[in-house]
């Protein structure tokens, strides 16, 4: 190659890279946000934007909260985006999602009729006493499955079951009425656990979403007292596998388009009830207008904040806040890695639901 050639060929080079619109970081209260609260470098942010997951994960010594920040640019437009996250919380594939279903308002046993426990849990439950359960249940429902089932009969598992659904809709349609005053209290360990006490450390430990975000938190916290312009609520029900083992939990969803900031939305999860592992749980998805891409390329930010009894105090505490801290960075990091690609791949078409390769986003 000449000389010349290659100076004409560099020139181009040059002149198209001029040309392409350069990926800007974050900006206004997302940049901010991911900065000063989430501590991500200006050189993490400026990743983010060439399309990179970035992800921080923390936890500490004196309780078992696992607090994880996630963030990418995907090149599809925030409303597909939104739409794509919403499809990917609600579908099942068979590993990891097993079974799931949303609750009709009011909810109803036919929302549940496909819900049947873990077989580890229909034999737990047959000796089940407050402070001595293997499931995560209230003392009430302890008694009502140990009294009210023959476990002797041939029909036990079924009526079991039956149980269950009921037990879930009525629970789940009590907080629809009444909110956190009907948020369940653990009976399964010596020491009973409270949701609502749980909830409302969550809550008080994000400071972010009470002043980024003050209406989705007082509506979450006041439901359904406390309406919510531009929103919407989903309460469902799921059974998954978590950490190697079948987990029944509700939750409720909301997705919100905020009216004063038209640039955005956002979808919450507060879990109101898991059968193992997690004490409480609280996660926030945005997804912004990415700056400078003219409606063609979102920011989703990811914040998440779970209590888990897997975590335990001591030195065993201290290892297993450092592999929850780890698995859950790395959740994070492959969840946003998959919308992100499942949605630049499908250009303008509608992408297919591929099969998670990790627990669900929560």
């Amino acid at each position: 190659m000449t000389a010349l050639r290659r100076l004409v060929l560099c020139a181009a080079a040059i002149a198209i890279l001029a040309a392409r619109p350069h990926a800007q970081p974050p900006a206004g209260d997302v940049g901010r946000y991911l900065q000063s609260v989430a501590g991500f470098s200006p050189a993490d942010l400026t990743s983010m934007a060439a399309g990179q997951v970035i992800a921080r994960a923390t936890t500490k010594a004196d309780d078992r909260e696992v607090a994880v920040v996630a963030a990418v640019r995907i090149r599809a437009a925030r409303e597909r985006v939104l739409a794509y996250f919403n499809q990917f919380v609600m579908y099942e594939d068979g590993q990891v999602t097993i079974q799931i279903g949303a609750f009709s308002r009011p909810p109803q046993l036919a929302d549940v009729q496909r819900l049947t426990l873990p077989d580890a849990d229909l034999q737990a439950l047959r000796t089940c006493k407050p402070g001595d359960c293997d499931v995560k249940i209230g003392g009430a429902a302890m008694t009502a499955f140990r009294d009210a089932i023959d476990w002797s009969a041939p029909d036990a598992t079924a009526r079991a079951n039956a149980l269950a659904r009921q037990k879930l809709v009525a629970y789940v349609a009590d907080y629809a009425a009444r909110g956190n005053a009907a948020l369940i209290r653990y009976d399964d360990r010596s020491q009973p656990v409270s949701l609502a006490a749980q909830w409302r450390g969550l809550l008080q430990n994000s400071p972010s979403l009470l002043s980024y975000a003050p209406a989705l938190a007082r509506h979450l916290d006041e439901f359904p007292r406390a309406p919510l312009a531009g929103g919407t609520d989903v309460l469902y029900w799921a059974k998954e596998n978590y950490a190697g083992r079948l987990v029944v939990h509700a939750d409720h969803m909301v997705t919100w388009r905020d009216p004063a900031r038209p640039d955005r939305a956002s979808v919450a999860q507060k879990q109101l009830f898991a059968s193992h592992y997690l004490d409480g749980s609280l996660a926030v998805t945005t997804i912004v207008d990415a700056p400078g891409a003219a409606g063609a390329a979102a920011d989703i930010v990811y914040v998440s904040r779970t209590r888990s009894d897997l975590i335990a105090g001591g030195l065993g505490g201290a290892v297993k806040r450092k592999v929850a801290q780890s698995q859950a960075e790395q959740a994070a990091r492959d969840t946003l890695g998959v919308l992100k690609s499942a949605l630049e791949k499908a250009g303008g078409q509608r992408p297919g639901l591929p099969p998670r390769r990790t627990e669900r986003f929560r």
